[in-house]
């Protein structure tokens, strides 16, 4: 096996190298931890009819994704929109 020398300047230039490919597929990756829904879906969990939903996307309530005339939610979107609407109790 024969050995490589290198400059601390080489060593440094494929440090940010493999760092730029990190962002790169960072960024190409699925969120895994922000699941998307389907309108079907998002209907099931909170118990909605499709007009109940499409009011809240009309009226800004729920972000949105609209992609070929189908409608897609992240999680996030959902949770947010929840704590937006929280009533607290009162004591």
């Amino acid at each position: 096996m024969s050995r490589v020398n290198l400059s601390p300047g080489e060593v440094q230039a494929i440090y940010d190298k493999l760092g730029d490919i990190e962002k790169l597929v960072r960024n190409q990756s699925p969120r895994i931890d922000d699941p998307i829904l389907t309108t079907e879906q998002v209907m099931k969990s909170l118990s909605l009819s499709r007009r109940t939903l499409q009011n809240w996307r009309d009226q800004g309530i729920i972000e949105f994704s609209a992609v070929n005339g189908k409608f897609y939610y992240r999680l996030s979107a959902i949770n947010q929109m929840l704590d937006n609407h929280l009533q607290k109790m009162e004591d």
